[in-house]
C-alpha cells in the first residue's frame, strides 16, 4: 500500500476511532514513516542515530538501488515489515509467502487489540503495526526474498476506460530495463505497483487467475483495523456504520491517480473540508499534512518510533526463529 491508505486512511480511521485529531496524527505518521525510514536519507541517520543503541539504526524501508544490490538487507526490511510470513505450507518460501489472516497477521491483530493506551509508545506502535498488517491485504501471496514464489505470468489489468482487461508486457519489459530480475522477482515486483492501488482491478494466471479487485481488498483491511482501533477505545461497537462504510467505499473508487503523492493529496483535501464527517472536526483536520521528518522533529518521537520499530522485528523474528526460519538477524 502507499500514502494514501498508510497515512490518510490511518488517519480517517483513527478519527471515527475516537482518537483525537494529533494523537490519530501520530498514529498515521508512524504508519507512513516506515515507508520513508531509508538507508540513504542523510537526515534520518544523523537524527535516530543519536536515540538508538550504539547509534544503529534500523530501517524499514527501502529505495529502489537498494532492492537491486542489498539482497541481505531486502530481507531484514521486506519481511518483517511489508511481506508479513503467513507461516503457512511445508518449505521455508511456502512459509515465507504473506497471507491475510496468516498465522503471523491473526496473532499481530491480537498483538494490536493487547496495547495499552497508557503506554506512551502506543500511537507508534499501533501506526507500525497497522502499516505491516494492512501490507498483508496488498502484498498477499508474495513473500519479501527473491524468490519463484513471486513469478507473475500474463498480468493484465482495467484501466477503466471501457476496453476491459489489457496486457501490460511494456511494463514487464521497463523493470527488466532496470535490472529487476522477474524470472524470480522480489517481493511483488513482477506486478509492478498494481498491488499497491486501492481502486485497482488486475489479475495473473499464476496469483489472481479469478482476478483481484484491490477496492474490496482495501475495504476489508481497513474494516479489520478500525475493529482494532474501536476495540482499544472500548467503543460500544466495533463496526464501522454503513455511512462511514460508503464514505470509505467512494473514496478508494473515485482516487485513480496512479501517483500515490497525488492520491494522497485528494485524500487531504476530502479531510479538509470534512468529507469523511468527523464528528468533532478541528482546525488540526482541516490543516492536515504530512511531511517525512515529522517523527524526527520531535525530541521524544525518534526514540519513541525506533524504540516501537525494533519491538516489532524483534517479535517477528522470535516467531520466524520458532519456525526454524533464521534469515533475520
Amino acid at each position: 500500500m502507499d500514502i494514501d491508505f498508510h497515512f490518510s486512511t490511518i488517519y480517517v480511521l483513527s478519527r471515527w476511532a475516537g482518537f483525537g485529531a494529533y494523537n490519530a496524527k501520530v498514529i498515521a505518521a508512524a504508519s507512513e514513516f516506515v515507508d520513508d525510514n531509508v538507508s540513504n536519507d542523510l537526515k534520518i541517520w544523523a537524527t535516530a542515530k543519536e536515540v538508538t543503541p550504539n547509534g544503529v539504526i534500523r530501517y524499514s524501508g527501502h529505495d529502489l538501488w537498494e532492492n537491486l544490490f542489498n539482497e541481505e538487507g531486502n530481507e531484514q526490511v521486506w519481511i518483517p515489515y511489508h511481506f508479513l510470513p503467513g507461516l503457512e505450507g511445508e518449505t521455508e518460501q511456502d512459509k515465507l509467502i504473506c497471507k491475510k489472516h496468516g498465522v503471523l497477521a491473526r496473532e499481530l491483530a491480537e498483538r494490536m487489540r493487547n496495547i495499552s493506551l497508557d503506554d506512551p509508545n502506543y500511537a507508534f506502535k499501533l501506526g507500525i503495526a497497522c502499516h505491516v498488517y494492512a501490507d498483508t491485504w496488498a502484498h498477499q501471496e508474495f513473500a519479501g526474498i527473491t524468490s519463484l514464489a513471486n513469478v507473475v505470468k500474463d498480468l493484465v489489468v482495467d484501466l477503466f476506460d471501457g476496453d476491459g482487461w489489457k496486457s501490460l508486457e511494456e511494463l514487464e519489459e521497463e523493470i527488466e530495463s532496470i535490472g529487476m530480475d522477474l524470472a524470480a522477482p522480489l517481493g511483488h515486483a513482477a506486478a509492478i505497483h498494481w498491488p499497491d492501488r486501492p481502486y485497482a482491478k488486475w489479475k495473473s494466471n499464476l496469483k489472481f487467475p479469478d482476478g483481484r479487485d484491490n477496492t474490496e481488498e482495501f475495504m476489508e483491511a481497513s474494516l479489520d483495523i478500525y475493529s482494532i482501533m474501536a476495540s482499544l477505545q472500548c467503543l460500544p461497537s466495533t463496526e464501522l456504520p454503513a455511512d462511514k462504510k460508503a464514505l470509505l467505499l467512494k473514496a478508494f473508487q473515485e482516487i485513480k491517480e496512479k501517483d500515490p503523492e497525488e492520491r494522497n493529496a485528494k485524500w487531504l483535501e476530502k479531510i479538509h473540508n470534512n468529507e469523511f464527517q468527523f464528528a468533532d472536526f478541528c482546525d488540526e483536520d482541516a490543516k492536515l499534512e504530512y511531511h517525512k521528518y515529522f517523527i524526527l522533529s520531535d525530541k521524544d518521537y525518534p526514540k519513541q518510533f525506533y524504540d516501537s520499530l525494533d519491538e516489532h522485528y524483534d517479535w517477528v523474528k522470535s516467531r520466524l526463529d520458532a519456525e526454524g526460519i533464521t534469515r533475520l538477524e
